[in-house]
């Protein structure tokens, strides 16, 4: 399975950032693209789950696991573990002490997309859990979504001192 858009989304994360004089405002619109990014991220992952859902009530219990799996293998060819230090876009934004927590949230966030490795592996023998795994995922998601958007409303607000 390729998720789609899925190396599109990831490549924010690589970009090199190059510096212009209103460092400002370069931040917050670099956050704004951030924050963007995650939104249409957990679009791409609760629909994807979702079809793993659907997947295992058409077509039964090894369908969906087969499917959970190859997500799993699709996060694992982007490295998350190294977001915090090898993401440029994250390490700019965290040089200024008023980003450290919205670039904190937004790494938490791509780290919880993980979180369906711990679903794929756990008891999904039944329709009734991989529903409850989705819930589950879909929740951590959406927490994670309102700290992103709780600190990005936070540093929009920010100005020169």
């Amino acid at each position: 399975m390729d998720i789609p858009g899925l190396s599109t989304l990831y490549a924010i994360l690589k970009r090199n950032i190059d510096r212009d004089n209103d460092v400002l405002r370069q931040r917050k619109d670099l956050a704004l693209e951030l924050k963007t990014n995650c939104h249409q991220w957990s679009e791409i992952l609760v629909a994807t789950f979702r079809e793993a859902t659907r997947r295992w009530e058409a077509d039964g219990s090894a369908a969906a696991i087969r499917e959970i799996l190859e997500l799993e293998q699709d996060f694992l060819r982007l490295d998350y573990y190294s977001l915090e230090s090898a993401s440029p876009i994250l390490s700019f934004l965290s040089e200024d002490p008023a980003f450290r927590p919205f670039a904190d949230a937004c790494a938490s966030f791509y780290r919880s997309a993980l979180a369906v490795k711990r679903m794929a592996r756990g008891d999904l023998e039944t329709v009734t859990a991989i529903r409850g795994a989705e819930r589950e995922w879909r929740s951590e998601v959406e927490r994670m979504l309102r700290k992103v958007d709780y600190e990005h409303q936070r540093v929009r607000t920010l100005v020169p001192q």
